[in-house]
């Protein structure tokens, strides 16, 4: 009995230990397989990454011509979309847009919380690619809402619904990555011009010219063309029948889908070389040197060599973004304590009006008082201005040049700029809302004057 006794005490903690045992098992087996996931996907992106780096011209890799490409895949995706939610309204009735675009902004806001992770994981090309097929999901509701359905059915509406909703999952992940990766093509930029000046000036100077401002406007300029070419399809199409077709939605998904396979041809920060050749890598490695941005352009590995990837023909290094081992939870604390950060407190008011006003700007107040076709020469309109405004203010950011000599004034003078122009055109809406509550007049046309004013 004794010996029994001894034994008890002893023996009672085993379940315990083989329970803490299965329970450390399975959640290693789950990140060990969140884990495979990534370098399976890893090692599909640098096999893209290694043909293209051998089959590809110099000038390909650069900075301005990745960026290009970038600002490629947000023209195809929007030149789509930018068309339906201006038309939204006309489409799917007020009541229907309405639900639609608070469920493509809910769904953003919540997944923005969990998009940094996403991206450390996956990485921003994947995501990005994730992101233009949830885009796609909106404009085949739209298309099976107009083929089988109607303001009158009820699963239709609900499909146009969860299509919104998939789409804010993708736009987060979207919108995330691509401003981690134009970042990242910037510093990589500012890296180089840091090299050329070295290696060719024979001096290191007082610093680096940024990039930032000059890349952000290429890939906005570019971005911003999708609408005209949208506007200009629908003003010619809306010109000549006052509603919509299946080729036009066919023609939209043929759009979404060309800048998904856009995505297939971004390369890495760390792929990416001026046009200027250099002799031997080590006068690049001598001579480099870390530059503002320059912290993230090539993201940092745990050590291990066996993740170095071969270096191409041109003798430099190819790296492939390496993908975060930290678990979701870390992920997402990290992100959450950016929302404390003083920077993100004093931007949060402009990312609050953005995201308040394009909703209305671009769902409520154009399918209210004008005609469709005038709409589409709105488009054109607005995002033509927004084109050459991308191209002056991103030359103003990185001039060095400029009386004022920090790029931080340079900036603030901007963001008055947005403030005043944003809010001498709030006015002009305001007045058209009060004038409509005491008139009944019909949409305004483009042949009309009346609708130049407040378009």
């Amino acid at each position: 009995m004794r010996s029994r006794n001894r034994s008890t005490p002893h023996s009672s903690p085993l379940p315990h230990i083989v329970t803490k045992s299965r329970r450390y098992n399975r959640k290693h087996s789950k990140h060990q397989s969140s884990l495979s996931l990534s370098s399976n996907i890893t090692n599909m992106f640098a096999a893209i990454d290694k043909y293209l780096a051998k089959n590809t011209p110099l000038w390909y890799r650069t900075p301005v011509v990745q960026t290009s490409a970038l600002g490629l895949v947000f023209f195809w995706v929007f030149a789509a979309y930018t068309t339906v939610q201006f038309y939204s309204s006309s489409i799917y009735g007020s009541e229907l847009a309405a639900d639609c675009v608070s469920a493509v902004y809910l769904t953003f806001t919540v997944t923005c919380l969990v998009a940094p992770g996403i991206i450390n994981k996956f990485g921003c090309r994947v995501a990005m690619f994730t992101g233009v097929i949830c885009y796609g999901n909106l404009v085949l509701a739209s298309l099976i809402y107009f083929e089988y359905g109607g303001e009158g059915v009820r699963w239709a509406r609900r499909l146009v619904v969860a299509g919104g909703a998939v789409l804010g999952v993708g736009a987060s992940a979207l919108w995330t990555a691509q401003g981690r990766l134009i970042l990242q093509y910037a510093a990589r930029a500012e890296e180089l011009e840091h090299i050329k000046n070295q290696l060719y000036s024979k001096s290191s100077g007082n610093g680096t010219k940024g990039k930032a401002g000059t890349l952000m406007s290429i890939f906005w300029a570019i971005f911003q063309c999708s609408s005209l070419v949208g506007g200009s399809i629908s003003f010619i199409y809306y010109n000549k029948k006052p509603e919509g077709s299946t080729s036009l939605y066919i023609l939209f998904l043929g759009f979404i889908f060309i800048g998904a396979i856009f995505t297939q041809f971004l390369l890495p920060p760390s792929m990416l070389q001026s046009n200027y050749k250099v002799n031997e890598e080590h006068d690049l490695e001598m001579k480099s040197e870390r530059t503002p941005l320059s912290a993230d352009s090539i993201a940092q590995y745990d050590g291990d060599e066996s993740q170095m990837s071969e270096k191409n023909e041109n003798g430099a290094a190819m790296k492939e973004d390496y993908l975060s081992t930290k678990s979701w939870y870390e992920e997402a604390k990290g992100t959450l304590q950016i929302f404390l950060t003083r920077e993100m407190m004093y931007l949060s008011p402009l990312f609050m009006y953005t995201g308040f006003n394009q909703p209305y700007q671009q769902a409520t107040f154009g399918n209210r008082f004008f005609t469709k076709r005038t709409i589409g020469a709105e488009l054109i309109v607005f995002h033509l201005m927004e084109i050459l405004g991308a191209i002056v203010v991103g030359r103003f950011l990185d001039n060095e040049k400029s009386k004022y000599d920090s790029q931080r004034k340079r900036a603030i003078i901007c963001l008055v700029s947005f403030v005043l122009i944003n809010g001498a055109g709030n006015v002009i809406a305001f007045f058209q809302e009060i004038s409509a509550k005491h008139s009944t007049s019909i949409a305004n046309d483009i042949s009309e004057m009346r609708a130049m004013v407040p378009s």
